[in-house]
C-alpha cells in the first residue's frame, strides 16, 4: 500500500475517534454549564425571606455562600440543592423550626448556625462532604439526621445545643473539635486518630461520657466536666494536656509518651487512680493540683524531664519520682496531710533534679513552708520561709497566676491553668 494512502487512512481514523473525544467533552463541560443556571452563579446570596430561597430549588450546584439571616418562616427548604461550594450561613432567625435539604451532599465551606433559639431539628440525609460544622446557641436543638454520615470534615464546634449524643463523623483527622455548653449531651464518641489544632470538651451534662479510643496525636487538650474519659490510644500531646473539674474516678493515658508543654490534672474531686505508665517528658510544667481522694504521686514511674515547674497541692502523703532526671524550673508542694515527709522530698526527691529555681515545700505538720534556692549549676542555699496556711478554692488561680512568672521556661501553660480555674472555659470555647 501506497505511503500517501496508508496516511490517509490514518488521517480518518484520527478524525473519526479522536473528533468523537473533542465533541464529548465539550458535551460534557456544556453539561456542566447548562447545570449552574446564571442565577445559581454568585459569589454571595443574601436570603431574608422563604420566597428568596424558593428562587434557587431547581439549582443543583450553588456556586458561592449563601448567607440567611432574619428569616420569615419556620421551615428553611434547600430543594434540589446538592453541591454549595461556598459556605451555608444561618443566624439570628428566631421563627425556624427546621432545617430540611434532601439532596445536599456537600459543602465545601463552613455550615454555621447562630442564635437560632428556636430550632429544633435538622435533617440533611444525604451531607457526607463539609469543611467546618459551627453551631452556636441552638438552645432547643434536639434531633439532627446526618443519615448517610458525615465522611470528609476539617473542624467541629458545637455550643449550646440539646442534643443528647455526638457520633457519626467518620474521619481519621480533625483540625478543631470544641464540643462547650451542651447541657444535655450525655456521649461523644469519634473514631478520629489525630487532632491537629485544638480539642476542647468542657461543660456539657454531668454525666457525659468521652470515647476517643482511636485517638494518638493532638495538638492541645483540655477535658472539663466528664464523668468518664477513653483515651486508651494518645501518645503525643504536643502542647498542653489540662484536665480540670472532672467527675471520673479514674484517669488513665496508657500510651501517652510526651507533651511538649503542661500538663495539669486539677481539681478532679473524684479521681481515685491516675496512671501515666509511659510518660517520659512533660516539656512544661506539671501541675497536680486539689484532686482529694489522690494522696500519692507515684503515677509517672518513667518521667525523666520536666521542662517547667512542678506545682503539687492537696492532700498529698507521698511522692515519689523514680527516673526523674531534670527539673528546669521550681518544685512546690504544699500538702495538707500530716505524713508528708518534706525534709526527705526536698533533699532525696526534688534536690538533685532541680535547676533555676526553687524548692519549697509545706505539710500539714508546720504552718510555714521550707525554702531552697537552687541556681541552674545546682548549688542550693536557703531561702526565707514561706506561709503553708493553705490555698482556699477560690484563691487557687490568682496565687497560681501569680507563681507562674517564676515557674520556669514555659509558664504560658501554668498561666493558662490558672485562667480556666478563675473563669471557667465558656468564654474561651466561644472565641475558638
Amino acid at each position: 500500500m501506497k505511503p500517501a494512502v496508508v496516511l490517509s487512512i490514518l488521517g480518518a481514523l484520527a478524525g473519526c475517534c479522536f473528533g468523537s473525544l473533542v465533541h464529548a467533552a465539550d458535551d460534557s463541560n456544556d453539561t456542566e454549564h447548562a447545570e449552574i443556571q446564571p442565577k445559581c452563579f454568585k459569589q454571595n446570596y443574601y436570603i431574608n425571606a422563604a420566597g428568596d430561597m424558593r428562587e434557587l430549588h431547581d439549582c443543583r450546584i450553588i456556586s458561592g455562600n449563601i448567607n440567611i439571616k432574619g428569616y420569615d418562616s419556620d421551615s428553611l427548604d434547600l430543594g434540589s440543592i446538592s453541591h454549595i461550594k461556598g459556605s451555608l450561613s444561618v443566624a439570628n432567625a428566631s421563627s425556624l423550626l427546621r432545617i430540611e435539604g434532601v439532596e445536599l451532599s456537600t459543602i465545601d465551606g463552613t455550615f454555621a448556625l447562630d442564635t437560632l433559639t428556636s430550632l429544633t431539628s435538622i435533617s440533611l440525609p444525604k451531607l457526607e462532604s463539609i469543611d467546618t460544622i459551627q453551631w452556636k446557641v441552638l438552645p432547643i436543638l434536639s434531633a439532627v439526621n446526618l443519615d448517610k454520615g458525615i465522611k470528609r470534615i476539617n473542624s467541629v464546634v458545637m455550643s449550646d445545643t440539646s442534643l443528647t449524643g455526638f457520633s457519626g463523623f467518620n474521619v481519621e483527622s480533625l483540625k478543631t473539635l470544641n464540643i462547650n455548653n451542651n447541657r444535655f449531651l450525655e456521649r461523644i464518641d469519634s473514631s478520629v486518630k489525630e487532632i491537629t489544632e485544638t480539642l476542647l470538651i468542657a461543660a456539657n451534662a454531668r454525666n457525659l461520657q468521652v470515647s476517643l479510643s482511636d485517638l494518638t496525636w493532638a495538638n492541645t487538650i483540655t477535658i472539663k466536666d466528664t464523668s468518664s474519659l477513653n483515651l486508651d490510644s494518645l501518645q503525643v500531646v504536643e502542647n498542653s494536656a489540662q484536665f480540670i473539674n472532672n467527675r471520673f474516678s479514674e484517669l488513665k493515658l496508657p500510651k501517652l509518651k510526651s507533651t511538649g508543654m503542661t500538663l495539669s490534672v486539677i481539681n478532679n474531686k473524684q479521681v481515685r487512680t491516675v496512671e501515666f505508665p509511659s510518660l517520659a517528658e512533660v516539656g512544661g510544667g506539671l501541675m497536680i493540683i486539689d484532686n482529694d481522694q489522690v494522696n500519692r504521686v507515684d503515677f509517672f514511674p518513667v518521667l525523666r524531664a520536666i521542662g517547667g515547674a512542678i506545682e503539687f497541692q492537696g492532700n498529698i502523703e507521698t511522692s515519689s519520682f523514680k527516673q526523674l532526671k531534670v527539673v528546669k524550673g521550681s518544685a512546690i508542694i504544699k500538702s495538707t496531710s500530716t505524713q508528708f515527709d518534706c525534709n526527705k522530698w526536698m533533699k532525696e526527691e526534688v534536690s538533685g533534679v532541680v535547676r533555676g529555681g526553687k524548692i519549697e515545700c509545706g505539710s500539714g505538720a508546720s504552718r510555714s513552708t521550707e525554702v531552697l534556692l537552687v541556681d541552674e549549676s545546682g548549688d542550693i542555699t536557703t531561702g526565707t520561709p514561706g506561709v503553708n496556711s493553705g490555698v482556699a478554692d477560690g484563691d487557687h488561680a490568682k496565687q497560681t497566676l501569680a507563681r507562674s512568672g517564676s515557674s520556669g521556661s514555659r509558664p504560658s501553660g501554668v498561666g493558662f491553668a490558672a485562667v480556666l480555674l478563675g473563669f471557667g472555659v465558656s468564654w474561651l470555647a466561644m472565641q475558638l
